[in-house]
This record gives structure tokens, sequence and C-alpha cells, in this order.
């Protein structure tokens, strides 16, 4: 043990465990103590407070704060660990907490998202992960494939999930078909795996589970990927989605044959199934290109395009 993790009360050390911020402390603590961060890990599942070495290294580095009541714990026992005074980084947490935790984007409930006599709500309610606002989209890219004959036939999607606390590893997404009956199937994961899938054939729905491949750690992110399939036999006239938070950057695009295109197409938006259309822009329709609308900063609620292949 070096001599600066002796005698905490003097120099940098001293200083940050009056001033702070944890992290810094943190830092200087584990340097001057001389433990890699494999050797703290060791001491703190031995402890009986076991902490991931990317969570430590998050801690160290400011990227989040423990906050979960398993890192609560294993604060007193860092402080022990590193030869510190009682209470030291247990009080610059308390005070970085409320100083840097960044506010959760707020979810609303999904009966504001979809009609309320609609099968899907109580399917979604009787999936666990559906209440679950720890996994949240910071970027979602859909991209849609029409037929020549009108029908969608493909959606593929890839995600950026961040987790908003540690653990985080399930999410929930929703396709419907154009018409009841017709729920599309997901054909294809990527950096994930389909758990629970359920249809709501009356209302043409699918919903399903997709479960990281590993836990993400607070403030950790990932990447998913995921593909339906279609089996519309009425021609296809909108997409939208549903988001339950802010989402930061949504990118939406519909491929047309070039030979079969509709005379119009119509970016919206809306805060509910039956409110009014938000936000309408005109998107062109180009042979051989994909119309697509962009948003950053998209609030909770519906947006999508709407397409009419007559005048």
């Amino acid at each position: 043990m070096r001599a600066a993790a002796n005698d905490p009360n003097t120099g940098a050390l001293g200083e940050a465990l009056e001033t702070g911020p944890f992290d810094h402390a943190l830092a200087l603590a584990i340097a001057a103590h001389g433990l890699s961060l494999m050797r703290l890990k060791h001491r703190l599942d031995t402890a009986g407070c076991p902490v991931s070495i990317t969570t430590l290294s998050n801690w160290r580095a400011g990227r989040n704060l423990p906050e979960r009541p398993g890192s609560l714990r294993a604060v007193p026992v860092l402080e022990r660990v590193l030869g510190l005074p009682d209470g030291s980084l247990t009080t610059l947490l308390s005070r970085g907490v409320a100083q840097t935790k960044p506010a959760r984007p707020e979810a609303v409930r999904w009966d504001r998202l979809w009609d309320r006599r609609s099968l899907v709500i109580p399917t979604l309610h009787s999936f666990e992960a559906a209440h679950d606002t720890a996994l949240l989209a910071e970027y979602v890219h859909d991209e849609l494939h029409v037929d020549e004959n009108r029908l969608l036939r493909r959606a593929k999607v890839r995600e950026i999930v961040r987790a908003c606390e540690a653990e985080a590893q399930v999410k929930i997404v929703t396709m419907r078909g154009m018409r009841a009956g017709r729920p599309p199937r997901l054909v294809a994961t990527r950096f994930c795996r389909p758990g629970r899938v359920e249809t709501s054939h009356d209302d043409g729905f699918t919903v399903a589970e997709l479960v990281l491949e590993d836990w993400l750690d607070e403030d950790e992110t990932a990447i998913v990927e995921y593909e339906f399939e279609y089996t519309d036999t009425v021609s296809d006239t909108y997409f939208d989605r549903r988001f339950r938070h802010t989402v930061a950057n949504y990118v939406l695009e519909v491929h047309f044959p070039e030979h079969v295109l509709p005379v119009s197409c119509v970016a919206y938006r809306k805060d509910t199934p039956t409110g009014p259309e938000l936000d309408l822009a005109r998107v062109p329709i180009r042979p051989g290109t994909p119309s697509h609308l962009v948003k950053a900063a998209l609030p909770a609620g519906i947006c999508g395009l709407r397409w009419a292949w007559e005048d």
C-alpha cells in the first residue's frame, strides 16, 4: 500500500475528498492505493458487493455514478478497501447525484399510443419488460420495402439503445399489419435474440421481446437490428412508429419500385392515435431513391409517412 493511501487527509487526495467530485476522488484513491481494477473488483466480490470492471471504470471516469442498491452498498466497502475515512465517498456521491444526474426521459403510457379498444394493449401489459424504461432508444432507423403490388413486404430496423440503469437487457418492439389477421413475422435479428413473441391476429399486431447478448451497465449503449416480414393483401398506404419517450434521432425510409410509385407522400406526427396530424411536410418521390423523413429530438407520440397511390 502506498503512503498516500495511508493518509488520505493530505495532498491532492485529501483535497478531492473535501471538494469532490466523486469520480476525481475515487480515481486518486485508486491510484494512491496502487490497486488495479481487477484486484479492486476481487476485493468487492469477496466482501459480498460484486461490481463489474466496466462499472468501476465508469465510476472512476465520471461516466455515471453508483445509484442502484447494490452499487450503493459497495461504496462504504470501497472506502474501507482504499483506506479512506468512513463516509467520505458517500458524502461526495450524495452531492454528485444531485448535481450531475440527468433526468430520465419521461415515458408515456401505452394506451396513449394505441387505440384503447385495441387488443395490443393487454398484450403489451402481459410483458414484464413493457413496463420497464431501463433501456431507451436513442436512434431508430426504419427501412421499409414495398413491392410492385403496392404491398409492404419487409421492415428492417436498426436501433442504438442506452441503458438508464445497470442490468438492462430487454426491449419490446411492436409491429402492425395493414389489416386484421395479418400480423407481421419477426424473421431475423442481429446483436440480439428473440425472446417471447405474441401476435394479436384480430388487430394484426406482433409484440416481441428482443434480448441483448449481454447485460448493459448504466449509460452503456448497444446496437440492435431486427427484421419483420409482412403478409399484407391490401395496398399499404402508411407506416408509423409509436415512441414512449423522446428519441434523439429517427429516420424512416420507404423504398418503392421504380415503375410503381405513389402520387404523393407526406410526413406527419401525432400525439395520440385520434389526435390531429402535426408537422405535416411533403416528401419527395423519386425513382431509384427512398422517400424518407429525418427527425431530431422527436417527442413521445406517433411519427410516420403516409402515401397515396391515386389522386
